[in-house]
């Protein structure tokens, strides 16, 4: 039973037009690495339909994972007694180990855990829009050593669910439209895998989804603005998950919280972390594109995997959806931020920063992120800012 501290979590923004952006500020354009990375512009391509699917193939580009180093786990055991505790390991799962601690002859033994640190996230202010990038798209990969792609998850017959509200829950996306079209899911192949749950010290916030390396992409309302911490739990299911770690960085281009939520910047309702481990180089991570509005208004074969309320109080169970429409909505046009509505894709407070995305030929891509709702449509922020914000993440934090 090991205790880890955990890391300060950081930001990379401030105030830009009313509202907080990402630094630093390139006047003549970005650098040429920040260009050449991972470009693969495939113009306004829609993703690719069921029957492509079926009788395609998709070629997700691999990646060599960097050599093992050590890591040490360490935590404090106070005895009554001299005699030296036994320790023994016990193997519970694919990479998972349990320590034992074995103390004889003492009455009382107490662990003493680190508490994770509560530190208010710096900003830095930036007066040059992120949409200037123009990144167009980054690009999806997988493990090289873990040729597991699966187009659709593996459902699972387990399905409750338990309408109601957290009193505790920030921004609340509460409407699914009839008939509901979320499926309970577990399945530890790619993409799917790529889910996390996200933790702050008030509890479960929300979803994400991993996005690089060592980079998860969330709403900007999942992520603590004051004084806090973020964990992350990989494929969270019924109290248990394939890996964890906590942020040290957040990228954001506005602080949104439940408080200042609305119309003016709900778009920008996005937040790229950085973890303390690489659980990308492991488990692979999606690409990111920006949404064109050439495919507004049509039932595409659309994606959303998150962790709503309504399966489960405590956000123990993942779920599923496809095939929605998305319509694109310019709040912000000068900012490049973006608001796509759809009155087909059901929402529930916990899907908050899940990924909404589609498969190309290369991959699973995600155009934008759950944000909110009105009563009759719900909201996924994305636009150019999105994928400029993971690339300057991803550079800065390779």
């Amino acid at each position: 039973m090991a205790a880890f501290a955990t890391p300060r979590l950081r930001a990379r923004g401030a105030q830009a037009g009313g509202g907080p952006a990402l630094g630093p500020v390139y006047h003549s354009g970005p650098p040429a690495a920040l260009l050449s990375m991972d470009e693969n512009s495939n113009g306004a391509e829609p993703p690719l339909n069921e029957r492509q699917l079926r009788v395609g193939s998709i070629d997700v580009r691999p990646h060599e994972q960097d050599p093992p180093t050590p890591i040490t786990a360490s935590f404090d055991l106070s005895v009554d007694s001299d005699e030296k505790p036994d320790i023994a390991l016990e193997r519970t799962g694919d990479g998972k180990w349990r320590f034992n601690v074995v103390v004889s002859g003492s009455r009382s033994a107490v662990i003493e855990r680190a508490a994770p640190q509560l530190v208010r996230v710096p900003a830095r202010k930036l007066t040059t829009g992120l949409s200037k990038m123009k990144p167009g798209e980054l690009a999806p990969s997988i493990p090289a050593d873990r040729d597991d792609l699966a187009i659709r998850p593996r459902l699972s017959k387990e399905l409750r669910r338990v309408r109601g509200f957290r009193d505790d829950r920030d921004v609340r996306p509460t409407t699914v439209f009839s008939p509901d079209g979320r499926w309970v899911y577990y399945d530890t192949r790619y993409p799917w895998r790529c889910l996390v749950r996200m933790t702050r010290p008030s509890g479960w916030s929300g979803s994400g989804v991993l996005i690089g390396p060592r980079h998860v992409l969330t709403a900007s309302h999942c992520v603590d603005w004051t004084p806090g911490w973020l964990k992350v739990d990989v494929l969270y299911t019924n109290g248990s998950s394939l890996a964890s770690a906590y942020g040290t960085w957040a990228y954001y281009t506005q602080k949104v919280t439940a408080a200042n939520y609305s119309s003016t910047n709900m778009d920008d309702d996005y937040s790229v972390i950085v973890l303390d481990q690489r659980l990308g180089d492991r488990y692979g991570w999606f690409g990111t594109r920006t949404y064109s509005d050439s495919w507004d208004d049509e039932v595409l074969p659309w994606r959303n995997i998150g962790y709503p309320q309504d399966f489960s109080w405590t956000g123990d169970l993942a779920t599923y959806q496809r095939d929605f429409a998305l319509d694109e909505e310019d709040y912000d046009s000068d900012a490049g931020g973006t608001v796509l509505l759809s009155d087909t894709f059901d929402n529930w407070p916990g899907q908050s920063g899940s990924p909404v995305f589609g498969f190309w030929s290369d991959g699973p891509y995600v155009v934008g992120v759950t944000s909110g709702e009105s009563s009759s449509n719900n909201f996924v922020a994305g636009g150019d800012r999105l994928t400029g914000l993971v690339r300057r993440a991803r550079q800065e934090h390779p």
